[in-house]
């Protein structure tokens, strides 16, 4: 059963053990009067264009498509090369405990989720770090981090879309463009999807 609450004049808030899947299957639903659907870490935000609807008739187009476990859509899957090249790679190892080599080796032989896509148009938050790399952000953040980045803080795995500040230890880079305003959608990744980090060596 999903909680719904009404969130402002104009929104509902869904909170659900699967939000990125929940998310997709409302976007694909196209519910009348539905602007956006916005998946959270915990939560679904629903915003509806109030002069065509309201909280209550879509909050019963929600229970209307019997969202279940069964229901929920199967994730994209994908393969993002990474060359294990990062400026953080051995104070991460040392952190950790760990070697080197054992650092890029738990961190590629996870599954990872995208919990959520912000903070940068196409930066994705990927749950699945496996426990011994989990590391709180760095201290200081840096004024810049590279394009393509591939870092990681706390739970999470992400990957920098474009140039700009952050606070991630740094394990390496990819080659792939995360983010594209002209493609449709513009983000390579979507909540909900899986991926796999594959080395590159």
């Amino acid at each position: 059963m999903l909680k719904i609450e009404v969130f402002g004049d104009s929104a509902l808030l869904i909170t659900t053990a699967q939000p990125a899947q929940l998310a997709l299957t409302l976007r694909n639903a196209q519910l009348f009067g539905v602007l956006d659907v916005v998946a959270g870490l915990e939560t679904v935000t629903v915003v509806f264009n109030l002069a065509k609807t309201n909280a209550r008739q879509v909050r019963r187009s929600i229970h209307r498509l019997q969202v279940t476990q069964q229901t929920l859509p199967t994730p994209t899957i994908h393969r993002i090369p990474i060359r294990y090249d990062g400026i953080d790679l051995a104070e991460v190892a040392e952190r950790c405990q760990l070697t080197v080599n054992q650092v890029i080796e738990l961190h590629a032989s996870a599954e990872y989720r995208v919990a959520m896509v912000g903070f940068l148009p196409g930066f994705p938050y990927l749950d699945g770090l496996p426990t011994a790399l989990h590391l709180p952000r760095r201290a200081t953040p840096r004024a810049k981090v590279a394009a393509g980045s591939v870092a990681i803080a706390n739970d999470q795995t992400g990957i920098y879309p474009q140039s700009s500040p952050g606070g991630w230890h740094i394990l390496g880079t990819t080659p792939l463009h995360l983010f594209d305003p002209q493609a449709s959608p513009p983000a390579l990744l979507n909540a909900g999807d899986i991926v796999y980090f594959e080395n590159m060596k």
